[in-house]
């Protein structure tokens, strides 16, 4: 039952950082892990757009599909994310992208979720907090690549 809430800050616009999340068709490029991604169910509803993700993951040996149903909220620049199908008993996610006050942006980040298999479980439980750790570091580098480098 891996649960974790993480806050970053990082030098790069809120309008910019939320794209970045949003924009899952582009995972694949900057997450190694994430072979393919097919976006669909697309629909906008003024600021808030709400869409399906479906991913195509592989990690030493390990591989699976599974879709998540993503809420985008621009004007708040919140992306949530609930488990339509997969391997996962639950999965939520929520990204809040919030200026700092200087130039850059406060990232608060949640995850909540458990696998169905119970050994897939006790790995996740056990790496849950490196498995963060690299998204984030993934987000930031991929942020620097679109953006520019932090401006530190």
């Amino acid at each position: 039952m891996p649960r974790l809430s993480k806050q970053v800050t990082i030098e790069h616009r809120a309008d910019e950082v939320f794209d970045l999340v949003a924009d899952i068709r582009r995972y694949p490029d900057f997450i190694k892990w994430i072979r393919s991604m097919k976006v669909s169910r697309e629909r906008e509803d003024g600021p808030v757009r709400h869409y399906r993700g479906e991913a195509d993951v592989g990690f030493k040996g390990f591989s699976e599909t599974f879709a998540t149903d993503i809420m985008a909220d621009s004007d708040e620049k919140v992306v949530e994310v609930g488990l339509a199908y997969g391997p996962f008993k639950r999965l939520k996610n929520r990204w809040k992208m919030t200026p700092d006050g200087k130039l850059g942006t406060v990232i608060d980040f949640f995850i909540d979720y458990e696998f169905r298999n119970p050994v897939l479980s006790l790995l996740a439980r056990a790496n849950t907090s490196l498995a963060v750790n690299r998204i984030m570091d993934a987000f930031i580098q991929e942020a620097d690549r679109r953006y520019g480098e932090r401006r530190t």
